[in-house]
């Protein structure tokens, strides 16, 4: 973590990624960095609008591997420490639910049928993502910084993406790492997450499990309307919840411009 303040000097500290920016803020007035005065009013760059105090570092690094955070006094480039992705790094994880919810996602997709291709927007109180299913994957994509990806036929590279394969499609690795969170499906149900800023963590799992449960939801709402559900060149299925009311329906493309 790089602290630069108006007389152009720079200092480096390391801090757990766990933390939150109130112990980031304490430890920077602890060891004299800046004084408490001059930490009022920090805007974290694309988390304008929700309460930063309790906000995790980690959360900060879901599609980035740098940070930063200003105000009129100070600024702060937060770093993450590379390290290696493997699966075996994936292993303490509790993948239990994601089994359960990519399971929910396949029967979905049995009864109702969802064109490839087709992108949903989903909005979890401040939080905005846009999700494209494939024949084989699901990518996740961020609303503020990814928005014309998503819609590339190629090129895209979401920040996340969970591979499904069936247990034929698996390599002996993959196998072998499956079975460590579930019984090998025979369907498309077999769930592996690859990032492009690892390493994963146990709040990105729980973040993909809501997020495949709302596609879900989506589906579910739109079976028996119509012949199938997709995406066009003017509106996209979504799914908005703010506070513990949530809608479910089409959302025109126009807005969702107009609010990036």
């Amino acid at each position: 973590m790089k602290i630069k303040d108006t007389a152009l000097t720079i200092d480096t500290v390391s801090i757990n990624e766990e933390d939150t920016i109130h112990d980031l803020i304490g430890l920077l007035v602890e060891k004299r960095l800046a004084p408490p005065q001059m930490m009022h009013d920090l805007t974290v760059k694309g988390y304008e609008k929700l309460k930063k105090e309790h906000l995790r570092l980690s959360r900060l690094f879901w599609s980035t591997d740098k940070a930063y955070l200003s105000n009129a006094h100070i600024s702060i480039t937060l770093t993450r420490k590379k390290e290696v992705p493997s699966l075996a790094n994936q292993m303490l994880l509790d993948y239990s639910k994601i089994v359960g919810a990519v399971k929910r996602y396949d029967e979905a997709l049995e009864s109702f049928a969802v064109r490839p291709g087709t992108v949903f927007f989903v909005q979890e109180e401040a939080d905005q993502y846009l999700l494209r299913r494939e024949l084989q994957a699901i990518e996740v994509f961020r609303f503020d910084t990814q928005y014309e990806a998503a819609f590339r036929e190629e090129d895209r590279e979401p920040f996340l993406t969970i591979e499904l394969k069936s247990r034929d499609e698996l390599t002996k690795e993959e196998l072998k790492w499956v079975r460590t969170i579930m019984f090998p499906s025979r369907r498309r149900r077999n769930p592996l997450i690859h990032m492009n800023h690892p390493p994963i963590s146990q709040q990105h799992i729980d973040m993909i499990t809501s997020l495949i449960h709302h596609m879900a939801d989506i589906i579910g709402e739109f079976e028996g309307t119509t012949t199938h559900l997709e995406s066009t060149d003017t509106h996209l299925p979504t799914y908005v919840q703010l506070g513990t009311a949530a809608s479910i329906g089409y959302i025109e493309k126009s807005q969702l411009e107009g609010i990036r």
